[in-house]
């Protein structure tokens, strides 16, 4: 897998603690390295839980999947669609892709105020995730 250098959101996990929801993204900023866990919509769960479990290449034992929103995403002209496509690079191995998937617009919110962070210390009211 590439290192996170190109300034993508890489989506890592999603998972549901005590009624709440959440996601862990790595961002590399100014080439410090972290995954920061934040809060998200019942509906961005589901969102992320679908990109993560979105496996478009060939099965290749002990190669994991690695999935980068891009920061490019399709919106109406009215700004009121609630499910809105957004563009992930996929890969596994050798194999590279970009998809277009789709989530709430609460979840998208959320990660292209990661892509457009300068820093970490941006974030640090986020929790930091063993990385």
């Amino acid at each position: 897998m590439r290192d996170n250098n190109s300034g993508y959101v890489e989506i890592v996990d999603t998972y549901e603690r005590e009624g709440l929801y959440f996601g862990v993204v790595r961002i590399t900023k100014r080439e410090e390295r972290a995954a920061l866990e934040f809060g998200v919509s019942q509906a961005g769960y589901f969102a992320l839980k679908r990109v993560l479990g979105f496996r478009p290449f060939d099965s290749m034992p002990g190669v994991k999947y690695q999935y980068s929103f891009t920061g490019s995403y399709v919106s109406t002209a009215d700004g009121q669609q609630q499910r809105i496509p957004f563009r992930v690079f996929v890969e596994q191995g050798g194999a590279r892709r970009e998809f277009e998937l789709e989530g709430p617009r609460d979840l998208l919110a959320n990660l292209l105020w990661f892509l457009r962070l300068t820093s970490l210390a941006e974030a640090g009211h986020l929790r930091r995730i063993g990385d």
